[in-house]
């Protein structure tokens, strides 16, 4: 149950996030949009770890690379999802952004891919569903 509600949070501030973002964006251009939003969120997760006083950040240099680089990523995410908005609207942009992790996500599952076990398609709607 924790999992459906953090996916639900996640969700619905992504979607705040989107439209903030665009509009920070149509204001100082989306490069700057995507940095400034980066370094915000930076700022929150260290503030966040220094309160918890987790220390496994000390594992840091035994993290790959390819899984390191994943802030590279979420630069590439927020300028697509910036242009999308300005150009598509909200939930136009949303919608197809979701088919996209939707369909990534079952190639992820079945495939196995970046190390994730692999998972048919029927075996999770079967952990999910009753």
């Amino acid at each position: 149950m924790k999992g459906i509600f953090f996916a639900l949070a996640g969700g619905f501030f992504l979607t705040f996030q989107s439209v903030a973002n665009a509009a920070i964006s149509s204001q100082i251009g989306t490069w700057q949009a995507a940095t400034m939003t980066q370094f915000t969120g930076f700022i929150l997760a260290l503030a966040i770890v220094l309160a918890l006083k987790d220390r496994s950040y000390q594992q840091l240099t035994q993290v790959s690379p390819l899984y390191a680089s994943g802030g590279m990523l979420a630069a590439i995410v927020l300028f697509s999802n910036m242009t999308a908005i300005h150009r598509l609207g909200v939930t136009l942009t949303i919608g197809v952004f979701l088919i996209a992790q939707l369909i990534t996500a079952v190639l992820i599952d079945s495939k196995g891919w970046l190390d994730m076990s692999k998972k048919p398609l029927v075996a999770i709607t079967s952990s999910v569903l009753p």
